[in-house]
């Protein structure tokens, strides 16, 4: 009987994982990792192939969902406790919570993506023009911690590729430790984050456009819950306490690869 109860728990909480889309985006970190460098190379970096290869080998190894998805669940745990589990997952089994997902996978896709972005002028001329709707989306992405944690995805995916940059130069050249490299990092985190609210108004506007602003009080009712302020704070300040680390980890994979080791 016990081990029933405890695969109905595992499979209770991989469930969560899904319909939150936290497993989509523990997915994609590979993907964030080989876009920087891509963009890199693009704006002139220089790397050799083999660099190249053994950087999107460690970005695969280090971020791999497989990898991860121990830990993702761990943080889950720690932050949620068994009521509040399964508060979300009856949340997300309602039409709100269904539209809720839909809406966040649409807004993962591509084609959104670039349709925001040629759109972003006019969603937020439209969007300027409601202020008690502005307001409202402004409340969730702050109950939500949007802001903070999207600058905190773009600057750890940013110090994983600077510090594998670093840890792949050849032996004897200088480098700086990777606290310096994360401190150089931490201290673009003002205007990252003013750039990430900006675009993070304009995909909410954009993403949840459907929503009447009833449904948008009762999303913000939820994320200002305890169980809201569980996932969405408590787990996303673990969750970048392990890409912290992971960003270091990268490095040295990469260097291993190579036969080098980070400084």
């Amino acid at each position: 009987m016990q081990g029933v109860q405890a695969d109905a728990a595992a499979t209770d909480w991989r469930r969560l994982l899904q319909v939150t889309s936290i497993e989509r985006m523990v997915r994609e970190l590979p993907t964030y990792f080989r876009q920087g460098l891509d963009q890199a190379r693009a704006q002139g970096a220089a790397v050799p192939p083999e660099v190249e290869a053994a950087l999107k080998a460690a970005a695969d190894e280090v971020f791999g969902f497989e990898g991860l998805q121990q830990a993702v669940t761990a943080h889950l745990q720690a932050s949620l406790s068994a009521e509040q589990l399964a508060d979300w997952l009856g949340f997300y089994a309602t039409p709100l919570g269904r539209k809720l997902t839909a809406a966040d996978e649409h807004a993962a896709s591509p084609a959104f993506q670039r349709e925001m972005m040629e759109r972003a002028p006019q969603i937020m001329e439209t969007l300027s023009q409601d202020a008690s709707r502005m307001a409202l989306l402004q409340s969730w992405l702050q109950a939500t911690d949007a802001v903070e944690q999207a600058t905190n995805m773009a600057l750890q995916s940013q110090l994983a590729l600077e510090w594998g940059l670093i840890s792949t130069l050849p032996q004897g050249t200088a480098r700086p430790s990777f606290d310096e490299v994360q401190s150089h990092m931490n201290a673009q985190r003002f205007a990252m984050r003013a750039q990430m609210a900006q675009m993070l108004l304009v995909h909410s506007a954009a993403a949840y456009q459907e929503f009447d602003t009833e449904e948008l009080g009762q999303l913000l009712k939820k994320a200002n819950s305890p169980a809201g302020r569980a996932l969405y704070i408590e787990f996303g300040t673990r969750f970048y306490q392990t890409l912290a680390a992971l960003s270091e980890a990268v490095g040295e994979a990469a260097g291993r690869r190579l036969g080098q080791r980070p400084v």
